[in-house]
């Protein structure tokens, strides 16, 4: 645990409110749980620097946040401050059953150390009527593919890839159900400057690179993006 609380603590240290992505991008992300009614409870496992928490409580709920980074904590309370962020695992979560309207995990469950551990946790301390904004890594991400067939491998620290097959039935196996259709996480095309660079080859490649993000299919897309609930008992 100390060499990953060791790795965030420096990553936002440096990098500060850069270290995740632009608010506008948990705006919508939040707006896929559909309307909200104040004074709503919403859990951010592994908040980072609480943008999503930001989102939640514009519209009045009571947010509360996770983090396992100190640095990032201090970050949160300045983007969130009504927001009650507590240091921890997401293994472990120190809130009871059954306690949140919301439950949202945003690229953090693959990187726990024992992820059917963290996803059963997100399942308990939501309510039975709870929605879940779930975002997990493809291990089939098409670029991650080329990197494998040039370098061999795609190192990826800290992080538990799955197929979607896999992610589903992991997910299928805690008690949740899908809501409507799994989204792409289109972010790494929606934020490329085609010219950003004066360099033609560089301009042609990033040209070629949103063209393929434009067409990728869902089995090889970069994250996935669950809205989901618990099965009916």
């Amino acid at each position: 645990m100390m060499e990953k609380t060791n790795f965030y603590d420096e990553l936002y240290s440096k990098k500060g409110k850069a270290a995740m992505r632009p608010y506008w991008v948990y705006d919508n992300w939040f707006k896929l749980l559909g309307p909200v009614e104040r004074g709503q409870s919403l859990l951010d496992v592994g908040c980072g620097t609480g943008l999503l928490l930001k989102a939640a409580e514009h519209r009045g709920l009571k947010t509360f946040g996770l983090e396992l980074s100190i640095e990032a904590i201090k970050l949160a309370a300045e983007n969130s401050p009504n927001s009650e962020i507590t240091q921890g695992e997401g293994e472990h979560l120190p809130f009871a059953d059954s306690q949140f309207d919301y439950v949202c995990c945003l690229g953090t469950l693959e990187h726990m150390s024992d992820v059917p551990k963290g996803l059963n946790e997100l399942v308990r301390v939501g309510r039975q009527t709870a929605k879940f904004l779930i975002v997990l890594p493809n291990d089939n991400y098409f670029f991650w593919k080329l990197k494998k067939i040039n370098k061999g491998t795609a190192q990826r620290d800290f992080e538990e890839l799955k197929t979607l097959a896999e992610w589903k039935k992991m997910l299928a196996n805690a008690g949740l159900e899908i809501i409507g259709k799994i989204r792409q996480d289109k972010y790494p095309s929606q934020e490329l400057k085609i010219f950003a660079f004066k360099n033609p080859y560089k301009v042609i490649r990033r040209m070629m690179y949103k063209f393929i993000w434009l067409f990728m299919p869902l089995k090889y897309t970069y994250q996935f993006v669950f809205i989901l609930k618990k099965k009916t008992q």
